[in-house]
């Protein structure tokens, strides 16, 4: 999708942190934008300040019911959508031996089924038009893997495994896919996740691990216009930060060593039916 002008974004959890990032770039390129967020004030202070071709909406991206809504009143406003950002997200540190079920499920709520929830609702209208993009956030925590985050990495692993699998699904249909890898950027997530955590998910516990160094991290902004240029470009991969690459290399190579061992001490299955 090369021609960004005059089409509708729709970003969620754009109310501060990267979904804010991504809501200017969008707006740069542009577009008409849908600064969608469960804090309703934080998403009109940037709408506002984004001028006429841009609404706020209040969403909770854990609701099905939510995100259609989102859908429908973006449709009643501008009348199509070309772009869907499935971006809100939250972070907990904990490690899983003494997580509270209650820390998983916030965590899934959020993070995987606001993706799930995000697709369900706007990728038929995609499809339909044969024209649009998706970009799902997800971290180089969707990557890599590790204490304390082994909870937030569970979700993001399967933000990629979906949206690999969707890349393939829709590539005959005019519908692009990207997903969105971030190292540490410079937001407010973690002081933001405590904030709107809902109480009946609140496990009550200080895990008191070490929260990622966001302050130190690359701007909101940059990684926006990165992902802009991906959705312009058709990428599917948005990495923001190359230091990881040899971490990166390490996991895939342990990988190809396996599948190696296995052919040297079971024979290849290569070509067999099993």
């Amino acid at each position: 999708m090369q021609d960004l002008d005059g089409k509708v974004a729709v970003v969620t959890g754009a109310g501060s942190g990267i979904g804010e990032g991504i809501a200017r770039a969008a707006a740069g390129a542009g577009m008409k934008v849908v600064v969608a967020d469960i804090d309703l004030e934080k998403a009109q202070a940037v709408a506002a300040d984004l001028g006429d071709n841009a609404m706020a909406y209040k969403v909770d991206v854990s609701s099905l019911v939510s995100v259609e809504a989102l859908r429908d009143a973006t449709l009643e406003r501008f009348g199509g959508v070309h772009l869907l950002c499935n971006n809100a997200g939250v972070w907990i540190g904990a490690m899983m031996h003494d997580a509270d079920i209650k820390d998983w499920q916030y965590l899934i709520n959020v993070n995987l089924y606001g993706v799930i929830h995000g697709v369900k609702a706007f990728l038929p209208l995609l499809v339909a038009q044969g024209e649009g993009h998706i970009v799902n956030t997800a971290s180089m925590g969707g990557l890599i893997s590790g204490p304390p985050e082994g909870l937030y990495t569970t979700t993001k692993f399967a933000v990629v495994g979906l949206s690999e699998a969707l890349v393939m699904e829709v590539a005959d249909k005019g519908v692009g896919v990207s997903v969105l890898c971030p190292g540490l950027v410079n937001t407010n997530l973690i002081t933001q996740s405590f904030a709107v955590r809902p109480e009946e998910l609140n496990s009550g516990i200080d895990h008191q691990q070490v929260a990622p160094d966001v302050a130190n991290g690359i701007s909101p902004l940059s990684v926006g216009e990165q992902v802009m240029d991906a959705v312009r470009e058709g990428s599917f991969y948005v990495i923001t930060h190359d230091d990881y690459r040899d971490i990166i290399a390490m996991r895939h190579d342990g990988i190809l060593a396996a599948l190696d061992a296995h052919a040297q001490r079971y024979g290849s299955t290569s070509g067999k039916v099993v």
